[in-house]
């Protein structure tokens, strides 16, 4: 992905201390190097060909669903099914609903396959593609359903008040522990720079922009950053689009018509948002890949003013690495604030991996504790409740219970 570090270059050795390298050696390396490189370069092209498939996928896998639906309810005696007619509609609207999130996809994706687009993030036509068709596995096509419900976390009006929870209290911390300049030329101050990492679809990241900082989101995942750059790049006005996040199930609802509803999305346009971003100096920009390799690296050292986490440090297979990286990155006096509960997303992966993946799971006290030990000395410690990717009319509402932290990165 961008933003890889530039390796330190290497010391010259001592005149005579050494051989000097064949030709034939520096071809061999060139070549080597070479083919680690398209070796790298081939396996990402395949993860995000996975992607593309898997949303071209979408509308069949989901009609799947329906069809079961269907066969279900033709088993049903005849007096049982005349008591519950209104199904036969149900089932053509769920049909409907995901024709209209196929329509979104289709959009998205044709989005990236103009010449414009780098070749290797751009999309080829279906026709093109000999695996366009292949079935999609069911953790790919689950992935492409919680896009679904997060376009409607991060982008639709109903979803206003869950943000609220989450986003609220990172952006009320920010704007009142860093200063923005009202005119950074005059006052000689650039506005501070803000890292989002685990961006999603990028809606943090814009309130920080349009508040008047220098924000950076980072994501890994090429479901988040192919669905965010089409939000954030391609939609030209408010709910320009509609979605139906909650078709997929039928557990937990009151009626079909809440769960068949449409979601307008976006709410807000980006370009609407900058505007006001560049009018109080802020700016928005997003940098792909893994956190510790991109962050890691030595150019991040003491470069920014605050880190945002928001339901991510439970993305980590070391949360000690990640508040290291944290604490590194901030420049002395700078802030992490800190939002999320500590669901590790790695502690059940022997359950779904052959791996044997990295995870090691720690109470809230340990991470406090482990913060102190980089650098990171709490000034605040809150716990509230938030929703995530919730349907609000549902009978069934997972509240998780989230630690508001907020640290001062101390002098060393």
């Amino acid at each position: 992905g961008e933003g890889r570090g530039v390796p330190h270059a290497l010391a010259m050795p001592p005149a005579g201390s050494a051989p000097a390298p064949s030709a034939s050696g520096d071809a061999a390396e060139a070549a080597r190097v070479a083919a680690a490189k398209a070796g790298e370069d081939a396996l990402e092209r395949a993860a995000f060909l996975k992607i593309v498939r898997a949303m071209r996928g979408y509308a069949v896998d989901a009609a799947d669903e329906v069809r079961r639906w269907e066969h279900n309810f033709s088993r049903l005696p005849p007096a049982h099914q005349s008591l519950l007619q209104h199904h036969t509609k149900k089932h053509m609207q769920a049909y409907a609903c995901i024709r209209a999130n196929e329509t979104f996809f289709t959009e998205l994706l044709t989005s990236f396959s103009g010449d414009d687009v780098p070749p290797h993030l751009r999309v080829p036509e279906a026709a093109r593609d000999p695996e366009a068709h292949a079935p999609v596995s069911p953790g790919d096509a689950e992935k492409v359903r919680y896009v679904l419900k997060n376009l409607a976390r991060d982008w639709s009006l109903e979803a206003a008040e869950e943000r609220s929870q989450s986003h609220g209290p990172i952006l009320k911390e920010l704007e009142e522990r860093l200063y923005v300049p009202k005119d950074p030329e005059s006052e000689g101050r650039y506005p501070p720079r803000v890292m989002v990492p685990g961006a999603g679809l990028g809606r943090l990241v814009l309130e920080c922009a349009r508040r008047g900082f220098d924000a950076e989101g980072n994501e890994h995942s090429y479901y988040m950053l192919l669905t965010s750059s089409f939000i954030l790049n391609h939609c030209e006005r408010n709910e320009q689009f509609t979605i139906h996040p909650f078709v997929h199930s039928n557990n937990n609802h009151t009626s079909d018509t809440h769960q068949m509803r449409a979601v307008a999305i976006p709410d807000v346009t980006a370009r609407h948002c900058m505007h006001e971003a560049t009018h109080r100096g802020g700016a928005m920009s997003m940098c792909a890949g893994d956190f510790v390799e991109v962050y890691g690296a030595p150019e991040h050292l003491n470069q920014w003013d605050a880190v945002a986490t928001c339901f991510f440090i439970d993305t980590a297979h070391n949360v000690v690495e990640y508040l290291s990286i944290i604490a590194r990155c901030l420049k002395p006096g700078g802030v992490w604030v800190n939002f999320g509960p500590l669901l590790f997303h790695w502690s059940d992966a022997r359950s779904y991996l052959k791996e044997d993946e990295l995870s090691v799971e720690m109470s809230l006290e340990d991470v406090e504790a482990v913060a102190q030990s980089v650098g990171l000395r709490i000034v605040k410690r809150e716990m509230r409740d938030s929703l995530y990717t919730a349907d609000k009319k549902s009978m069934c509402q997972t509240v998780y219970r989230c630690a508001l932290l907020v640290a001062v990165r101390e002098e060393k």
